[in-house]
C-alpha cells in the first residue's frame, strides 16, 4: 500500500503519483489496502513510536468509519521472541484490551494479522478533537472544568484496571472528547484510547514476584507522563504508575506543562532525584486544596500515592466542592513561557519579548480565538490558534520551539481524526567531512564516528546530493546511486545500471537488515564498522 505524504490519503501499490495533489506517493505497508478483506484503508490519521492508525471503511457493515492501528512489525518481529511467541502476545493483550466495556474506554472491536505479516488492531472511530489539541489551543483549563475531565478520564482508566489491565502510556494525545463544534466550558464526552498495547496487570504476567514477566522491548511510554519506577524496569510498575500518569495529565491541564521537560535521560534523572515543582509555581490562581491532591498523585514513591485512580478522584473532587462557579469577564491573563530573547506576537502584533523569568504576562486580550506566534532565532515558530476565555481565570501556554532540522517528539494519537503534526522535512542537511579519515556526515554532526575527530570539513550541499539520489522501493527515502542498502528500513537494493538506479523495484520484502551498533549513551544506532558516536562521542562497543 502507498500513501500521498501531503494529503495522507491511502492508495494501491499502482498509484504512484497522488491525482490530487501531484505527489509522488510512498510505500507504507505490504499488502493491500484493504485488511482481511473487510477494512478498507482510506487515509493516515496519525503515527508515533507504536505504529500507525488509519480511517478505514468496514465492508462487512456499509458506510460504518473504524479506526485500524497497524503495529510497528520491529515490535512483535524479533529475534528475541520464539516462533510464535509475537502473535500469542499480540493476541493476549489485544483480547485483554477487547475486554473493557466502559463508555470512557475506546472499543476494540477485532484485531489480527495479514498475510503479508501485519499486525493490526480494529477500533471505533472517534469524531472530536484531543485534549491535546484543546490544551494546545487554551493553554491552562479552570479547576472546575479540570475536574469535570480527570473525573470521566479517570473512570475509564479505573474500570481497565478492575479488568485487569494497566495502559502504560496515558497521554492527552491518547484521550479524545468526543464533541464536533469547538469545544467550550461544557465540553463533550470522553473516551480513554490506547490500551492495545498495554500490559496485563495481574500475578501471572506483571507481578513484580512473578518469574513469568515477560521481557521488555526497552521502555514503552511517553517520558514526560511516564512514572519514576517505569523508567527502572527492575523495580516493576503497577496501577499507581498509571495513576502518575494521570496526575502529570492533571499538572498539564492546571500549570500550562509537566513537571519535568528535557530529553529522556534528562527526564530519567529528574524524575529518580527530584520532586515536581509545585503548580503555584506556574500559577498564582490555583487553590491550595487542588494543589495537593494532585502533588499526591506524582509523588516520587509509588507507595506515597494513592491506592488507586477511584481513592484519588475522590479525593479531587472532594478539594473541588467549595470552588465558586462564578465567572469574572473581562480580566483575562495570558501566561506565555517560552525560551529567554523570544518574541511573542498576537494576531501579527508584536506583544513583547521574554525575559529571564522565561515568561511573558499579557492581559486585556479580548476574548474569543487569536493566532499566537512565538518566535526565536535558529528555531522554527510555535504558531497556533489561541482561545481566551470568558472567566477571568489566569491561562498559561507553553511555547514548543524545536531546533531547525532536529526531529521532533513523537504524540501519536490512537483512534481520532487528528494530524500527527511531525511530518519529516523535506529539507535535507548539508554533507561535511571527517578532516581526518574523510568520512562523511549530515552537518550538525560533532564527532566522527569512525575516528571520534571534532573536525569537519564542507564537501556539498543538499541540493547537489538530491540530483544524485534515488527513492527507496519500499519508503521512498532518498538515497546515493552506489546504496547497497536503504539506512531507514533495511531493504536490501539489487545491483542496477548507473543510468537508471531506480529500476530497483523486484526486492524481496523480507530482506534482512544491516547489522547495527547501538550507543548505549543516547541509544542512535550505527553501521557495525562503526567506532565511535557520531552525536555523543561516545565509544560503541
Amino acid at each position: 500500500m502507498r500513501e500521498c505524504p501531503k494529503c495522507e490519503v491511502c492508495f494501491g501499490d499502482d498509484a504512484l503519483i497522488c491525482p490530487t495533489d501531484g505527489v509522488e506517493t510512498r510505500f507504507t505497508l505490504p499488502g493491500s489496502q484493504q485488511i482481511a478483506g473487510r477494512y478498507l484503508l482510506k487515509s493516515l490519521l496519525g503515527k508515533g513510536a507504536m505504529g500507525r492508525v488509519y480511517l478505514a471503511q468496514d465492508k462487512n457493515l456499509g458506510v460504518r468509519h473504524v479506526a485500524v492501528k497497524t503495529v510497528r512489525q520491529d515490535l512483535l518481529n524479533s529475534d528475541d521472541l520464539q516462533e510464535g511467541e509475537a502473535i500469542a502476545r499480540f493476541e493476549r493483550e489485544a483480547m485483554s484490551a477487547a475486554s473493557i466495556r466502559h463508555p470512557n474506554v475506546v472499543d476494540v472491536t477485532d484485531f489480527g494479522k495479514t498475510t503479508d505479516g501485519v499486525f493490526y488492531l480494529v477500533m471505533e472511530y472517534v469524531e472530536g478533537e484531543t485534549l491535546h489539541k484543546l490544551l494546545r489551543r487554551e493553554g491552562t483549563l479552570n479547576v472546575k472544568r479540570a475536574v469535570k475531565l480527570l473525573k470521566q478520564i479517570g473512570e475509564g482508566v479505573e474500570a481497565a484496571h478492575e479488568a485487569g489491565i494497566l495502559h502504560r502510556d496515558l497521554k492527552p494525545a491518547n484521550i479524545f472528547i468526543m464533541q464536533k463544534t469547538s469545544v467550550t466550558a461544557s465540553d463533550g464526552f470522553i473516551k480513554v484510547g490506547d490500551f492495545g498495547l498495554a500490559k496485563i496487570v495481574n500475578e501471572t504476567v506483571t507481578d513484580i514476584s512473578s518469574n513469568a514477566t515477560p521481557a521488555s522491548r526497552g521502555i514503552i511510554g511517553t517520558p514526560e507522563y511516564m512514572s519514576p519506577e517505569q523508567m527502572q524496569p527492575e523495580l516493576g510498575v503497577d496501577r499507581r504508575s498509571d495513576l502518575y500518569a494521570l496526575g502529570t495529565i492533571a499538572y498539564l491541564m492546571l500549570g500550562g506543562k509537566t513537571p519535568f521537560t528535557g530529553d529522556l535521560m534528562q527526564l530519567v534523572m529528574q524524575k529518580i532525584m527530584h520532586t515536581p515543582p509545585l503548580i503555584s509555581t506556574l500559577r498564582t490562581d490555583i487553590p491550595k486544596s487542588i494543589e495537593r491532591v494532585i502533588m499526591h498523585a506524582i509523588e516520587r514513591e509509588a507507595a506515597n500515592r494513592p491506592t488507586s485512580v477511584g481513592v484519588w478522584i475522590a479525593e479531587l473532587e472532594k478539594a473541588a466542592e467549595d470552588l465558586s462557579d462564578k465567572k469574572e469577564a473581562g480580566n483575562s491573563r495570558l501566561i506565555i513561557m517560552a525560551p529567554v530573547s523570544a518574541e511573542v506576537y498576537v494576531d501579527d502584533e508584536r506583544k513583547g519579548s521574554v525575559g529571564s523569568s522565561g515568561r511573558l504576562i499579557l492581559s486585556g486580550i479580548p476574548v474569543g480565538r487569536h493566532i499566537l506566534r512565538v518566535s526565536k532565532l535558529g528555531e522554527k515558530d510555535d504558531e497556533r490558534v489561541i482561545e481566551i476565555r470568558e472567566e477571568g481565570n489566569e491561562q498559561v501556554i507553553q511555547a514548543q520551539l524545536r531546533t531547525l532540522h532536529a526531529p521532533s517528539s513523537s504524540q501519536p494519537s490512537s483512534s481520532q481524526g487528528i494530524s500527527s503534526g511531525h511530518a519529516e522535512s523535506s529539507v535535507l542537511p548539508d554533507i561535511v567531512a571527517c578532516s581526518r579519515c574523510k568520512s562523511r556526515f549530515a552537518a550538525g554532526v560533532k564527532f566522527c564516528g569512525r575516528c571520534g575527530n571534532s573536525q569537519f570539513d564542507f564537501v556539498s550541499s543538499s541540493s547537489n546530493q538530491d540530483a544524485k539520489k534515488f527513492p527507496c522501493p519500499r519508503c521512498a527515502t532518498p538515497l546515493p546511486q552506489s546504496s547497497k542498502f536503504c539506512g531507514r528500513c533495511g531493504l536490501q537494493l539489487v545491483q542496477v545500471p548507473k543510468t537508471n538506479p531506480a529500476i530497483a523495484l523486484n526486492i524481496p520484502q523480507n530482506a534482512p537488515k544491516t547489522v547495527e551498533r547501538v550507543c548505549q549513551k543516547c541509544l542512535t544506532p550505527y553501521p557495525s564498522s562503526t567506532k565511535f558516536c557520531g552525536k555523543c562521542g561516545n565509544t560503541l562497543l
